[in-house]
Parts: structure tokens; sequence; C-alpha cells
């Protein structure tokens, strides 16, 4: 369905301010865009892309900038979508329940409102306080065997083109190739207002938390991910084992404190600055960062049992985004007997080893292992058929030195089947990256622009910014 804008005044451009400095989260990526609006109404949309579209000038959105990546940074227009907040149960579909959320949204106000009726996604980002709009348009992800990304949970968008008409895309009235393609759009397709996505009823899982030696972990790894609904994989620099987290679905009785608990909350946000203050200890005392990595790991909830709601499961870490640090993530195809994932993981712990060798300590925080299904998204890191394992560094460090290590992991990380950064994360730094971005993404990014082409939503590709006119243009 389509609507036509209302007619509407270039001349007249809501509040906003004039070149001022955005920095993402992790102070990783910034720019000076003419001029910052931070809208309320979709009128002020409307008057913004007039004046976009008149002058010619570019625009990108965001909301709380959490990515890493260089998919915001523009010199012209930058929209913050934070205002566009509003969540809405959708019920009148008994035999599938649906949730609708305005992309300023963040998961934590999703979450309150599907709890109170009972509710949940399936699989969700770690952090609470990151906003829908960003996970949906770069295709983030949980966890999960058998579950997909946020993008592929998307039954409908709701956008306003470049040539200021609102779109509303929906599965069973477009087709899988349009919707495949506007689910996950980097935000190329216009202004994304809201999305509605597929919700299920909330139940409980045994969550589980072990400290493992780490040739236990990689010896047993295949039997380990398919037993369980959910494993992640941790390991902290200078570690012998790795934190082991998989959780499974039970019957059985809630056996933790509430997940509102004052008292959590509380732990949480404390717990969290000291560990922002160890990395900035770490960051200035590098020969530190071998005994700050040890005890950081022992300091991790990683030995628990409990029985808990899906959704504590899923957030089981609060307030850890007061710590800011890079990161560097790829998805791959997983293969026989997880052997590139062994592969993927040594190649951490030999770069890391070779580094402190010489006295130098880029790494000092964790990795990270998923294991997820395949995705329908044709931007999806883990488009294809065969489940996906994604894997990332983070670290707060110098920047030079960070770049340097995790440019060399990402080198060798890509050069495993199908391997494809994820949108949101640090890539640009890894050698020969776009060429790479354009050959495995391949024929999807003919057909992601066929769509986009046949939809008529960007003709003069207003929402292109520097990085996506290398990879898409």
């Amino acid at each position: 369905m389509t609507t036509t804008a209302p007619q509407t005044r270039s001349d007249t451009l809501p509040d906003h301010l004039r070149a001022p400095l955005w920095q993402n989260w992790g102070k990783t990526t910034e720019c000076r865009p003419a001029y910052f609006f931070q809208p309320a109404h979709v009128d002020d949309l409307y008057r913004i892309l007039a004046y976009a579209a008149e002058k010619r000038r570019k625009i990108r959105l965001v909301t709380s900038g959490h990515s890493w990546s260089a998919l915001v940074p523009t010199d012209s227009i930058l929209i913050s979508m934070n205002h566009f907040d509003q969540v809405t149960m959708d019920l009148s579909d008994s035999a599938q329940p649906r949730v609708v959320i305005g992309v300023g949204a963040t998961v934590r106000a999703v979450n309150d409102v599907l709890e109170k009726h009972g509710f949940a996604l399936p699989l969700n980002v770690v952090l609470e306080s990151v906003r829908f709009g960003g996970l949906i348009a770069t295709g983030s992800h949980g966890s999960g065997w058998h579950n997909a990304t946020l993008s592929d949970l998307v039954h409908a968008i709701d956008l306003i083109s470049a040539t200021g008409e609102l779109h509303h895309f929906e599965q069973g009235i477009h087709s899988d190739e349009v919707m495949n393609a506007v689910r996950l759009n980097l935000g190329m397709f216009g202004i994304m207002l809201q999305v509605t996505l597929n919700i299920q009823k909330s139940w409980h899982v045994r969550a589980q938390d072990r400290r493992v030696p780490i040739p236990e972990v990689l010896n047993n790894l295949e039997e380990l991910v398919c037993t369980h609904d959910n494993l992640d994989l941790f390991w902290w620099p200078f570690t012998d084992r790795m934190w082991v987290k998989s959780w499974q679905r039970t019957d059985a009785p809630i056996t933790a404190k509430p997940r509102a608990s004052a008292l959590d909350r509380w732990s949480a946000a404390l717990t969290s600055r000291m560990y922002r203050e160890a990395l900035r200890l770490a960051h200035h005392v590098p020969t530190l960062t071998p005994l700050i990595c040890r005890t950081m790991f022992l300091a991790t909830p990683s030995v628990r049992d409990q029985v808990v709601q899906l959704v504590e499961a899923i957030h089981y870490r609060r307030s850890i985004e007061v710590a800011t640090m890079g990161c560097v993530e790829v998805a791959f195809k997983i293969n026989a007997g997880f052997a590139n994932v062994k592969d993927a993981i040594q190649t951490v712990f030999e770069r890391t080893k070779a580094y402190a060798a010489r006295h130098h300590h880029p790494f000092n925080v964790t990795m990270n292992v998923r294991f997820i299904d395949h995705s329908q998204c044709l931007l999806s890191p883990a488009y294809g058929e065969g489940h996906t394992c994604y894997i990332e560094i983070l670290s707060r460090t110098y920047q030079k030195d960070w770049f340097t290590f995790s440019g060399e992991i990402g080198a060798e990380w890509l050069k495993l089947p199908q391997a494809r950064p994820h949108w949101a994360k640090e890539y640009r730094h890894i050698p020969g990256v776009t060429e790479h971005l354009k050959r495995t993404f391949g024929e999807n990014i003919t057909r992601f622009n066929k769509v986009k082409q046949a939809l008529g939503l960007d003709p003069d590709n207003l929402f292109v910014n520097d990085l996506l006119g290398e990879v898409f243009l």
C-alpha cells in the first residue's frame, strides 16, 4: 500500500542543529553533518525530505548510535529517529501474535510491553538500551540453533520513500523477494517509521553457565551446540577456560529472582562501572592486561544454573554499555565437524599469543562465538543454506593497535566459507573488505538493487552514503 505525501514546503525546516559533531556510542565513528534533526512528528520528516530533494542533499538515519560501522556518517543531513518510539501489541490474529514497534523504541521498552502480555521475541541482542530501527536495518542477531536474525522476524514495515510517499510492506501481500530486500535494507529504502514483528508466548529455560577448559570445549563443540536450544562461547585473553553459556526450554518453575529487581539493577550498574575502570587501566597500562583479563573473567556470571524466563536468559548482562569499546564481527557457514569454527577460534588464540610475545596487548575484552540458523534476508551475512557462526572480538585500547590486530584477525576470518562482516560492526579497516563485500554478496546485491529500482523508492540515491556507494553503486 502506498500513500502520497501531503504537499510540504522545503523552506520551513524543523528545528535542527547546524554542523554538530556526532559520535557513535563506542567513539569509533564520527561525522559533522550540515544538519542534524531530531523530529517528533511525521510532518517534520516530510519537510526534511522535501528540502533534501530540492537541494539534492543526502540523508542518513540514526537512533542510539550503538553501531560501530560507517553506515551512519554523512556530511549532509542526519536524522535521529529516537522520538518515534511507540510500542503496541497486535493480537488480531490469535494464531500469530505480533508487536508493532516504532524504530526509536529501545529493546527494554519493547520487552516491558511484551512481558506485560506474556509474550517474547524468540531471539534478541544482549543490550536492552539499543533501539529497533538500527537492529532491523542491519540484520542484528541473537543466538540459537533454530533462530535466524531479528530482521527475519519482520512481518511488515512502514517507511517514507525519497519521493515522499508512505509505503506499507507486508508478508503475504508483497512477494518474498521484496520482503527479503526491505527487511534488511541498511537504511537505503527510505525513512523507516515502524516494524511489525512476529512474537511467541514466553517460556521458561534452564540457563547454565560453566567455566570449561578450552580443549574440552573444542573437542566437544559440535555436540555442545547441537544439543542445546542456545549456546554461546566467551573467551577472555590469557585464560585457559571458556565461559560456556547455554539454555534449554523447560516446564520447571522459575528459580531466579525477578528480573526487575532494584537490587539487580544496582548491582549490574556497579559492576559494569568497575569493569569500565578496569578497561581504562588496561588501556593506559597495557602490561597489566593479562592480569586484568583473568580477573575480569572470574568476575563474570559464568557459574550459574537456574530456571528463568526466556527474556532473562537473553538479556543476562545489564548496563554493560557503560564500557565503550571496539568490535569486529564476521559470520560464516559452519562446515563438517565445526572444523572452521575451531580454526576461527584458534586464529584469535594464536594472534593474541604472538602479540603478547612482543609485549603488545591490543585485545583486552572478550571473544564471543554464537551459532544461528540461516537468514532469508538478501543482505544478511547469514544468508544461504546451512547454519551460521558469528564470531567477534571486543577490546578497549589504542585505536591504531586495535585496527592492526583486529584487521589481521578479520582478514583471516574472511577467508572462511561465505564469510561476511556484520554490517553493524567495524570492518572498513580490514584489507580488501569492500571488494570482498561486493564479491561475496554478489548476486544478492544485484537482486537487492533490482527490487529497490522496481519500487522506485530512492531513484536519486538520496539515502546512500560513502560506504554504501562503494558497495552498492
